[in-house]
């Protein structure tokens, strides 16, 4: 029993931090998901006096252009010639800009689009540039922030708790890592009870996480309403984050341990 509460102590504050993980992980593919959806339906619109040289613009503020496609100038007439005589729709024709539309291979920031305009005004033959600035992604940006900052609070909390139960393991366990190390065994074979328990605890957390992250990802409506699924394209990649996770269980129980051995070794010294 006392062994058992003893798991449930290093396993508890590893699992919040798992799961915390894990919903930075999602959070993060949501952000860039809809980055890239929006960034394929955005675009920015130019208008030049003469054609404009599209081989010149290869990136803007350190975005590479997707694509720059022509507004044709008999799709905007048409819109419009009901209104007009044949004659305003000839001179129309004759002095009527040209319009472009650029794409960019990833949604700019307020800064990058600001920067984009400057860069494309600086071109002699383009008088105008409409670049419909909108924060779509301030509120999911604001969000993962706060998520990233929450996981790094957590962690530190989860690993000063691991590390304070791999000491009690260690006090639990001090007499017979003493005998074992006086007769000549390695530190870290002297104590291989300790780091059973730990990797034990490490595999526990993983496990109860993972059983979450599968129960969500075929529950999402539960969680998610399809309207905001279509909108904001929410999916798991269910072995990406799940060997993700395991590595870092791993990884900070191992690295608790070692850090704890060398202390240790330092102390004894």
């Amino acid at each position: 029993m006392k062994s058992l509460k003893s798991i449930f102590s290093f396993v508890i504050p590893l699992t919040a931090m798992l799961i915390t993980f894990a919903i930075f992980l999602f959070t993060t593919k949501v952000v860039d998901d809809y980055k890239l959806k929006i960034s394929n339906d955005y675009s920015i619109v130019v208008v030049a006096n003469t054609p404009l040289v599209k081989d010149n613009i290869n990136e803007l503020s350190g975005i590479k252009v997707q694509k720059i496609v022509t507004l044709e100038k008999n799709k905007i007439i048409n819109n419009i010639k009901d209104k007009l005589s044949d004659k305003s729709v000839e001179l129309l024709k004759q002095r009527l800009p040209y319009f472009y539309k650029i794409h960019l291979e990833q949604y700019p920031t307020s800064s990058q689009l600001k920067n984009a305009k400057n860069e494309l005004l600086e071109i002699k033959n383009i008088k105008k540039v409409e670049i419909f600035s909108k924060n779509h992604n301030q509120i999911f940006l604001i969000i993962q922030k706060i998520i990233a900052v929450v996981f790094a609070i957590i962690l530190i909390y989860a690993v000063i708790i691991i590390a304070k139960q791999i000491k009690i393991w260690f006090y639990e366990h001090h007499e017979a890592i003493t005998i074992m190390q006086f007769h000549g065994a390695s530190i870290l074979y002297s104590a291989s009870s300790v780091i059973k328990h730990a990797v034990f605890g490490a595999l526990i957390s993983f496990g109860i996480v993972a059983a979450l992250i599968v129960l969500l990802n075929n529950n999402l409506e539960l969680v998610f309403p399809p309207e905001l699924q279509s909108v904001v394209g929410i999916k798991l990649l269910v072995k990406e984050e799940l060997v993700k996770i395991f590595l870092l269980s791993l990884f900070i129980s191992i690295s608790t341990i070692f850090g704890v051995l060398f202390k240790h070794k330092m102390k004894n010294a």
